[in-house]
């Protein structure tokens, strides 16, 4: 079976023409509209491209809250973060068991999310990046 192309279209009663421009305009965009998106859209482990001012700024407030957190879930995220211990370890350290040391951790990173959440500046910087695209 072979098909010829004469130029113009065969319409059959049951269909219907359409401008594909139109309908995919219609689709959502591509191109993240923002890096909260763009991190949303990302497969895991895929990196996003960001400048390095603003990681420096989400740094920086990120530091800020972790100090204004309670001795113990600021020592529990340093040590988890930063030296990247085990809950074992944590837990040697804190003289609990490592079950408990990850609860203790869940727990202050739950209470940093919530500084970062109140302190708002998480969300101007990403607001500003935004807007200037």
């Amino acid at each position: 079976m072979s098909y010829e192309f004469t130029g113009q279209p065969i319409y059959n009663g049951r269909e219907i023409a359409f401008d594909i421009d139109a309908l995919m305009s219609l689709l959502p965009s591509s191109e993240p509209e923002n890096e909260y998106q763009a991190l949303m859209e990302a497969a895991p482990f895929d990196e996003i491209p960001v400048s390095k001012n603003r990681v420096n700024e989400l740094r920086e407030v990120v530091r800020d809250c972790v100090d204004m957190l309670l001795e113990q879930d600021e020592f529990i995220i340093h040590a988890i973060g930063y030296e990247q211990i085990s809950y074992e370890e944590l837990g040697k350290r804190l003289g609990i068991s490592a079950t408990h040391a990850w609860r203790l951790k869940q727990i202050a990173y739950k209470h940093l999310a919530e500084i970062i959440a109140v302190d708002g500046r998480v969300i101007r910087i990403l607001d500003a990046r935004s807007n200037n695209e």
